[in-house]
């Protein structure tokens, strides 16, 4: 990895000084990225440049918009732990939980966690909807190449506290689908109070962050089984 890049980058595009230490963290993670990437299907990126672009610094722009430092974040469909584990990197005080479904990453996201020695990270095997024990309980909730805004409403909500917030990393060309999401909203008790766009340096590609807020407890309905949610979208 190239460190020196990545360190400048993070200065100059989100105002964030890296440590060594924290370079160190982002430089094993790539290896261990590309090893486990050898053997299951991660990622389709394997250009170590396209790494700390598409992966590495995509996900730290999250912190443009939101103030992680001492707040619990639930990542949803962490796959490879973007933007997750980017972030607990940066913000050693947050509380992270990385939820996956599928055990082959949830196994890549624990050697990462132990490698790394980030003791505020912990893996959840599931289905965001099934964790009903954490209802009302995040501050954040990310959730980056996921799914449908829509969906990401009725499955995230329930588990923010009122006044949390869902971070979406979305692509650039992405206001139809908040036009879609406006009754997940309203039936949700939560509304759009951002769609922040960027751009990656370099290589130029447009993004976007769209900030949603809970407003108020979530009607005990939501969410509704997975297979509700697929067929019906609200």
């Amino acid at each position: 990895m190239d460190r020196e890049l990545l360190k400048q980058l993070s200065k100059d595009s989100l105002q964030i000084e890296l440590t060594e230490e924290q370079l160190d963290c982002f430089s094993l993670y790539e290896e261990l990225l590309l090893s486990w990437n050898e053997k299951f299907n991660l990622t389709a990126i394997t250009d170590r440049t396209e790494i700390l672009l598409k992966h590495f610094l995509d996900s730290l722009f999250g912190c443009l918009v939101a103030d992680f430092n001492s707040k619990s974040i639930c990542d949803i469909g962490s796959g490879a732990g973007f933007p997750g584990l980017p972030l607990a990197i940066v913000n050693p005080t947050a509380k992270i939980t990385l939820v996956e479904a599928n055990g082959k990453k949830v196994s890549f996201l624990n050697e990462v966690v132990n490698k790394l020695k980030l003791y505020n990270v912990a893996v959840i095997n599931s289905r965001a909807e099934d964790l009903t024990k954490f209802r009302n309980h995040f501050d954040y909730l990310t959730a980056r190449a996921v799914t449908k805004t829509n969906v990401l409403v009725e499955i995230g909500v329930p588990l923010l506290k009122v006044n949390g917030k869902l971070v979406l990393y979305k692509l650039f060309d992405d206001e139809q689908e908040l036009v879609d999401a406006s009754f997940a909203l309203k039936q949700l008790g939560s509304s759009l109070i951002k769609n922040q766009k960027y751009e990656l340096p370099i290589l130029k590609d447009q993004r976007s962050l769209v900030i949603i807020e809970k407003n108020e407890e979530t009607k005990n309905k939501y969410p509704r089984p997975f297979n509700q949610i697929s067929k019906n979208p609200l």
